[in-house]
């Protein structure tokens, strides 16, 4: 399991290494319009996860929970997946079309505003809509995959898929020519490839086990059709929805309020801030199977103190990461990009954008034991609430304020949610002991970061110091800092043991 786990956080960091090496080419080659339309090719892509919803997870959920040395087993999780790869088919066609009519009808050039020939947006976008869609052909094998603990076998995939995306697509840039048309015609060839490996591993594990008798699976009355589906990943598909909605509708919507070469600096504040999630998904795969393990295990305390535990180390190392964008943001870009335009224009959205990545990383623990707790309707519910008053106002701030209208309703709709949903469920996992060291270490963990760095910030400064010198230092005291904060939490957790 270490070393399972070891490959698939490597992956994870090797991705996060190869983002922050191909950004500045790609804006250099594409340039910031270019770098613009993949910065709307990421959010389409996030919006389009409502075809998904939560149904990966329930094919996970789904190949977990059987015994598959039981020949009946297998046959009957067999045919639920192949009415999963069903439905997705329908959807895919669907999603294809779209991607069609847009180019015939020049939907996407005549909603952004761009120096650009208007049939270079509207190929790129088409050619976005149709990589996304031909992707999802490949979700049922995915969530096959990560049920069954192939996790050498994704990491694997994924390794590939990185490489393919960014490095080998600036090779291919470089070597045929700088047009946003060929990146994305590349995309499409790297999505099809991502498909046939993960087909290939999933068409093995098949082939390695019995699955005669598959026309007599599940004869035992249970009907598979839409409301079984949504039966079977439960409050997944509404939180999954939601999320995709209130997260991504108000980027889509400024990305036709802005010219693209606007959106471009946006994206790229985006994606720094984004990086944050990138480097919480393997801690996620990790805690939803241990909460889950934990809480129907016979001791409820060790449920309890591993959710402490979590959101002790969460804070420990993201607060140092949250601020570090939010104070250092104009350095860090500048130090990556070498433009000091792009560096002050992108700064000014990274730190708030951080800032709202790091509440909602907390909240995403508290989800993960809600999950785990069989609370997930209650959490559903709430975030029912939040969605309903946060949507249509930060659809408004895209359009009246901006970016700094998306910015800041990230940061507050994060706050906000915080309150009304987080806090409530930590009363009930915690004790007031446990609640109230929880609270101060966090709170002196996130003031004591925030201070140092802004006292650093005050000694020294990118003007007076050589890049590589100021980045050293820089680096050395985000690693001090790491240090103290996990002996805090340390400290917090023997105290609230003892």
């Amino acid at each position: 399991m270490k070393s399972a786990l070891v490959s698939l956080y490597g992956v994870q960091i090797y991705s996060v290494f190869i983002t922050i090496f191909a950004t500045p080419l790609l804006i250099k080659f594409l340039g910031t319009e270019g770098y613009g339309l993949i910065g709307l090719y990421f959010v389409i892509q996030m919006l389009l996860q409502i075809v998904d919803g939560g149904f990966t997870g329930t094919i996970t959920k789904l190949t977990a929970q059987r015994d598959l040395s039981n020949s009946t087993n297998v046959t009957g999780l067999d045919k639920s997946l192949q009415y999963f790869q069903g439905v997705l088919n329908k959807a895919v066609l669907i999603v294809l079309l779209i991607s069609g009519i847009v180019y015939q009808t020049d939907t996407a050039s005549s909603m952004i505003e761009s120096s650009l020939p208007g049939s270079i947006i509207d190929m790129s976008v088409s050619l976005m809509i149709a990589c996304i869609a031909i992707r999802f052909l490949s979700l049922p094998d995915r969530g096959l995959l990560q049920g069954l603990e192939r996790q050498k076998t994704l990491a694997l995939t994924n390794f590939t898929i990185v490489t393919l995306r960014y490095p080998a697509a600036v090779a291919i840039l470089v070597l045929l020519s700088a047009d946003v048309v060929h990146f994305f015609c590349f995309q499409l060839l790297v999505v099809l490839v991502e498909v046939a490996m993960l087909k290939y591993f999933s068409l093995a594990y098949w082939k390695s086990v019995d699955i005669s008798g598959r026309s007599k699976a599940l004869d035992n009355g249970v009907n598979l059709d839409f409301k079984w589906l949504i039966d079977q990943s439960g409050g997944l598909w509404t939180i999954s929805v939601l999320w995709v909605l209130v997260s991504q509708i108000d980027k889509l919507v400024l990305s036709f309020s802005v010219p693209l070469e606007a959106f471009g600096i946006f994206s790229l504040a985006l994606v720094s801030a984004n990086l944050m999630l990138t480097m919480f998904v393997p801690i996620n795969q990790i805690l939803m199977p241990r909460f889950v393990k934990l809480y129907e295990g016979p001791d409820s305390g060790a449920f309890t103190s591993m959710v402490f535990r979590a959101i002790q180390f969460y804070v420990c190392f993201f607060s140092v990461v949250a601020s570090g964008l939010y104070i250092f943001g104009e350095e860090l870009l500048f130090l990556w990009t070498r433009s000091s335009e792009l560096s002050v224009g992108a700064s000014v959205f990274l730190g708030y954008l951080a800032i709202g990545n790091f509440i909602h990383g907390i909240t995403n623990i508290i989800f993960i034991t809600s999950y785990a707790s069989g609370d997930l309707a209650e959490y559903a519910k709430r975030y029912m609430i939040h969605v309903s008053l946060v949507l249509p106002i930060s659809v408004y701030s895209a359009i009246a304020h901006q970016e700094y209208g998306v910015v800041l309703v990230w940061v507050f709709g994060a706050f906000g949610f915080f309150l009304h949903t987080t806090v409530p469920f930590l009363r009930r996992i915690f004790e007031f002991r446990t609640a109230l060291v929880s609270i101060v270490s966090a709170f002196f963990q996130i003031m004591l970061t925030s201070g140092a760095m802004y006292l650093f910030k005050s000694q020294f400064t990118l003007v007076a110091h050589p890049n590589l010198d100021f980045l050293i230092l820089l680096t050395g005291l985000a690693l001090l800092l790491l240090v103290i904060n996990y002996l805090i939490s340390h400290v917090s957790i023997r105290y609230r043991c003892g």
